[in-house]
């Protein structure tokens, strides 16, 4: 474990999100009290339009430089897919004059397609596609064994060639904007 503190923003759509990510991040040697989520209110609207405000708010703090931490965005993929959400994301950099992230920042936008859910069917073990929607789990906790299955593949080979390609890209993001910040500081 780096013993260097490096803290993490988390922006979120759900709750499923987030323990999701903090399980991931936490199998991966990140100590719990380095993570600082925010998340969707429940019952408040659109939870990728929030995600995307509260991107842009912490993104004007991420460039301040008051502090060495990472930004990491979570917004499903819906019918839009990862390209178009990251478009989305520098479009609306653009609108409210903040900067786009450059390849130095540690910055990932993390794009589960169809959803979050994809992901954990297919680390249980299911075929899938990232069209189909779905069912959300009765308990977002249940996803452990999902999360530790993603969690020994990133420690080993990688994810196989037949995982959804949002999940090839999230670990591309991780690996380019998180995984080397975090031991380069």
């Amino acid at each position: 474990m780096n013993k260097r503190e490096v803290s993490f923003v988390i922006c979120c759509e759900d709750k499923q999100q987030e323990c999701f990510a903090r399980r991931f991040l936490k199998g991966l040697g990140f100590e719990p009290r380095q993570l600082f989520f925010k998340i969707n209110p429940a019952g408040k609207g659109s939870g990728e339009q929030w995600v995307r405000e509260k991107f842009i708010e912490e993104l004007k703090i991420y460039y301040t430089k008051q502090r060495i931490y990472a930004l990491i965005a979570i917004i499903d993929g819906d019918t839009k897919g990862v390209e178009e959400r990251i478009t989305q994301f520098n479009n609306i950099c653009k609108e409210y004059r903040v900067q786009v992230r450059s390849n130095n920042d540690a910055i990932a936008i993390i794009v589960p397609t169809r959803n979050i859910e994809t992901w954990i069917h297919y680390l249980n073990g299911e075929i899938v596609d990232e069209e189909t929607v779905y069912p959300k789990l009765k308990c977002e906790s249940d996803c452990q064994i999902a999360v530790k299955n993603l969690v020994t593949m990133c420690k080993s080979n990688g994810l196989s060639q037949d995982a959804p390609p949002s999940l090839h890209s999230a670990c591309e993001e991780y690996r380019s904007r998180i995984y080397n910040f975090r031991f380069s500081h």
